[in-house]
C-alpha cells in the first residue's frame, strides 16, 4: 500500500480495503461501513496543490442525480487529507472491455453511447462540461448499466477558474480542436463522445500519432478515415453520431439531446412475436418467408440431382479479403511519469532510458520493463503498441 494509504485508513466511517486505482490528483480506495453495510469508492487527494480542483469535482458531483452517474456520497477529510466518498461501481472498466475485445459490435456500441450520452444530456442541461470524456472514465455493470465515474476536471458555468493560462487540460487524443486554444464548451464534450464512439466500434483512434504537433494538427483539421472503410457494416445511426459530432466548428456539432433522439430508446426483444406467426404477417416476414422457401427448393434440387460443375467461360470472381496491412507498423507510444523528476526506463537488456522515452513497434508488439526513480518503488510494467493509444502515464508509488 502507498503512504497515503498508511496514513489513512478509515474516511467517514468506511474502512479502506484495497487500492483500485490512481490518478493525477488521488488514490482511489475500495472501502466498507460496517454500519450502513455499504461498499464505497473512496478517493484521496495526494497532491496538495490540487484542493481547490478537487474540492471543484466534490462540488459538481454532489450536484447530479442521474443512473448514468455514480453517485457523491460526501466530502470529507482524514488526516488532514481530502477525501471524495462515492457509489462504488461493479463491473469492468470500458477500457479494459475494449481492450479485452479489440472492438465493439454496433448493438454493443449503441447501447453504451445511448447511456452515455443521456448523462451528458443531463449534465449539459446544468451547465457542467465534463472534459474529460474516454473509455477509462466509464464503467459496465453485469447487468449492462454504463456508470460515468469521474469529474475531476469538469467544469461548471460558476466554477472558479483552475487553469493557468497556456496549459490544456484533458486527455490529447479526444481534445476537440478549440480546447488547444483554451477554448472549452459544452459541445467538446460531444466531439470526445464521438472519438470514442469511433474507437468502440473500429478498435482505432480516429486522430493518431505518436508526434503530439502532429497529433493536434491532425484534430484541428478534422481529417479521419471513415469509419466505413474499417467496418462497412457500420449503423446509419452510429455513423450520423460520428458525422454530425467530429465537426471542427462546434456550433456545427449535433447537441447531446440530438443524439438522444437519433439513437432513440433501447429496444427491448422479448422473444417470438407470437402475432407475426398467428396473425396477419407483415410484407417483410412474407418476403422473408418466401425466400426461405426458395433456398431450400435450391437446395433439394441441388443435392437430389447430378452435381453441377462450373461453366470454364464464367468468369470467376476474385475473393475479397479484409485489409489485414498493419496500418501502423513502426509506431511509437511514449512512456512517461508525470511530475516524478530522474524517472529511467530499465529494459530487458539492462539499458536504462531516461524519461519520457518512446518505445517503437508494430501493432500488437509487447514490450516488458521497469522504471526506476530515486525515492520511489521499483514499477515493472508492460506496454502493448496499439493504435488506440500514444502514451501511457505511469504513477509510482514513494519508499518509506
Amino acid at each position: 500500500m502507498s503512504s497515503a494509504y498508511e496514513q489513512v485508513t478509515e474516511v467517514a466511517g468506511y474502512r479502506l480495503a484495497e487500492r483500485i486505482g490512481s490518478g493525477g490528483m488521488g488514490e482511489v480506495y475500495k472501502a466498507y461501513n460496517p454500519s450502513l453495510n455499504r461498499y464505497a469508492a473512496v478517493k484521496i487527494l495526494h497532491q496538495v496543490a490540487f484542493a481547490d480542483r478537487f474540492k471543484n469535482e466534490a462540488y459538481i458531483q454532489s450536484s447530479v442525480n442521474h443512473p448514468n452517474i455514480a453517485r457523491l456520497y460526501e466530502y470529507a477529510s482524514s488526516n488532514n487529507k481530502h477525501c471524495i466518498v462515492m457509489e462504488y461501481v461493479e463491473g469492468e472498466c470500458l477500457d479494459v472491455l475494449l481492450h479485452r475485445k479489440g472492438k465493439l459490435t454496433n448493438d454493443e456500441t449503441e447501447n453504451i453511447i445511448r447511456q452515455i450520452v443521456s448523462a451528458l444530456a443531463y449534465l449539459h442541461q446544468k451547465d457542467i462540461m465534463h472534459r474529460d470524456i474516454k473509455p477509462q472514465n466509464f464503467k459496465v455493470q453485469p447487468d449492462g448499466t454504463v456508470k460515468m465515474l469521474d469529474f475531476g476536471i469538469a467544469k461548471h458555468k460558476y466554477s472558479p477558474k483552475l487553469t493557468q493560462v497556456g496549459f490544456v487540460v484533458g486527455t490529447m487524443e479526444y481534445l476537440a480542436p478549440e480546447q488547444f486554444h483554451q477554448e472549452p464548451e459544452i459541445k467538446s464534450d460531444i466531439w470526445a463522445l464521438a472519438v470514442m464512439t469511433y474507437e468502440l466500434l473500429t478498435g482505432y483512434m480516429p486522430f493518431e500519432s505518436s508526434n503530439p504537433v502532429a497529433l493536434q494538427s491532425r484534430i484541428k483539421k478534422g481529417s479521419f478515415t471513415d469509419p466505413r472503410i474499417l467496418i462497412p457494416d457500420i449503423s446509419e445511426k452510429l455513423l450520423t453520431v460520428i458525422e454530425r459530432s467530429l465537426k471542427v466548428n462546434p456550433v456545427n456539432r449535433i447537441s447531446a439531446s440530438g443524439i438522444e433522439s437519433l439513437l432513440g430508446k433501447k429496444k427491448h426483444h422479448t422473444g417470438i412475436n407470437s402475432t407475426a406467426i398467428f396473425g396477419v404477417p407483415s410484407k417483410k416476414i412474407l418476403l422473408g418467408a418466401g425466400a426461405v422457401v426458395l433456398l431450400l427448393l435450391i437446395f433439394f434440387f441441388y443435392s437430389s440431382g447430378p452435381d453441377v460443375k462450373p461453366d470454364p467461360q464464367e468468369p470467376v470472381k476474385p475473393k475479397v479479403e479484409k485489409n489485414t496491412t498493419d496500418p501502423v507498423a513502426g509506431s511509437k507510444v511514449l512512456i512517461n511519469t508525470p511530475g516524478i523528476r530522474n524517472a529511467e526506463l530499465i529494459l530487458d537488456n539492462g539499458d536504462h532510458k531516461p524519461l519520457p522515452y518512446s518505445v517503437e513497434g508494430n501493432e500488437g508488439d509487447r514490450f516488458q520493463f521497469t522504471i526506476h526513480a530515486d525515492g520511489y518503488k521499483d514499477k515493472k510494467v508492460e506496454v502493448q503498441i496499439t493504435p488506440r493509444r500514444s502514451s501511457f502515464e505511469y504513477n509510482l508509488e514513494k519508499n518509506q
